[in-house]
């Protein structure tokens, strides 16, 4: 597949933003949890298709995947407090390496997304919620928009807007 055209370039990240709403948005609010952790794992393979698509799928890139498949599964066999779990450390992971390395991908953005609504579900589930900042939803929302700012800021100091850009990525 080429990445000379330019929708090729979205079709992972689109793949995942739609299947993680079918999948979440019309899952009762029971399992409105495990529901996200699926849509979770959906991302993941999608984010291995945009790696491949971007630039071949590299063997280095297989024990990650593996290991974030079996985080994601282990999350899912504990629950709730899984799901607690697998939203902070996701949230926090895509943290790092957004602005580490900037977000050269569309999942780049998807992704955080995900684990900030699991975050904001499990949370709820959980009860771990009073008035004020800890109300269900403010902090996990505060920091995805302080981490989008962060990382469209630091993707902009690094160029790597490539993706965006038909141009190198």
């Amino acid at each position: 597949m080429s990445s000379d055209y330019l929708w090729v370039r979205y079709l992972p990240g689109i793949v995942a933003a739609v299947v993680s709403a079918g999948i979440v948005y019309p899952a009762p609010r029971n399992r409105k949890i495990r529901a996200t952790m699926l849509a979770t794992l959906a991302g993941l393979v999608c984010m291995e298709g945009e790696y491949w698509v971007a630039h071949g799928f590299p063997a280095s890139d297989v024990p990650f995947f593996l290991a974030a498949t079996g985080v994601t599964l282990a999350a899912f066999i504990m629950g709730t407090i899984g799901g607690l779990v697998l939203g902070v450390v996701g949230l926090g992971f895509f943290s790092y390496v957004n602005l580490r390395y900037g977000a050269p991908y569309l999942l780049d953005y998807v992704m955080p997304t995900l684990y900030a609504i699991l975050t904001l579900y499990s949370r709820r589930e959980l009860n771990w919620v009073r008035p004020g900042i800890l109300r269900a939803g403010f902090l996990e929302g505060v920091w995805f928009i302080v981490l989008q700012v962060l990382v469209v800021w630091r993707t902009s100091h690094l160029l790597k807007w490539g993706w965006l850009t038909r141009g190198p990525w």
